[in-house]
């Protein structure tokens, strides 16, 4: 039996979510106008947009007990171009705010993340959305995205199917999986609190906070069911 793929769980399907940190710049060069002007009915002016940089997504286990390999990395980085940024997640009652325009892989050691640019409109509308991101308000975002498998770190099969418990410790290995098989990326959001702890920051601020990850945290699990043939299924530890 082939499992159906993972996504947002609105009501009822599994959601996935990645904090991300970010860096507002104060410019915008002419490579960066000339790709968002790709996106654009008619072309704008660097007086017209706002850009921010942010870590969308990393290939370290966070405390939702889960990590993407650097080769779903790849693919993240190649779909998130043109898709949203929203609020909240929220993509049944809001429009987007912003557009991703481009991105790159970013490593540190062995931290390899995705990193893009988002454009947002100067408009009246949004000049207090943009203020509350340079003055650190609004902080935290995360990836909205669907993938088909959750790997077992433990034994290599489907979580869905094996009896490890994320969180949980089987000898030397603490169980979590790892998220194979993206199938796309939906949109990126602005939250009040992302699982990997980290927001917007200036970017001389990026280096020092870079290394900043919230471990896992069995205190966050409750958003998180696996489904299969519509029966959900706890794939966490109690602690």
């Amino acid at each position: 039996m082939e499992l159906e793929p993972l996504a947002f769980r609105y009501p009822e399907v599994l959601t996935s979510i990645r904090a991300c940190r970010g860096t507002f710049m104060e410019t915008v060069d002419d490579q960066a106008l000339d790709a968002v002007n790709q996106f654009t009915l008619r072309n704008l002016s660097r007086k017209d947009i706002a850009i921010f940089q942010l870590d969308l997504c990393h290939n370290q286990v966070d405390r939702h007990f889960s990590r993407f390999p650097d080769e779903e990395l790849e693919r993240i980085n190649a779909l998130v171009i043109g898709k949203p940024l929203m609020e909240r997640h929220d993509l049944r009652g809001s429009l987007p705010r912003g557009r991703f325009f481009r991105s790159s892989l970013h490593r540190e050691g062995e931290r390899l993340c995705v990193r893009p640019e988002v454009y947002v409109l100067r408009t009246a509308g949004n000049r207090e959305f943009i203020q509350n991101i340079e003055g650190g308000i609004f902080r935290d975002t995360s990836i909205g995205f669907s993938f088909r498998i959750p790997e077992c770190a433990v034994c290599g099969k489907d979580m869905r199917e094996c009896e490890h418990v994320p969180g949980q410790r089987y000898d030397d290995t603490e169980a979590h999986y790892i998220m194979r098989q993206v199938t796309d990326v939906i949109e990126g959001s602005i939250v009040s609190s992302g699982s990997q702890g980290t927001g917007f920051i200036a970017a001389e601020q990026r280096s020092a906070l870079f290394s900043q990850t919230l471990q896992p945290d069995s205190n966050v699990q409750d958003i998180f069911d696996l489904s299969v043939d519509g029966k959900h299924r706890r794939i966490w530890a109690d602690e």
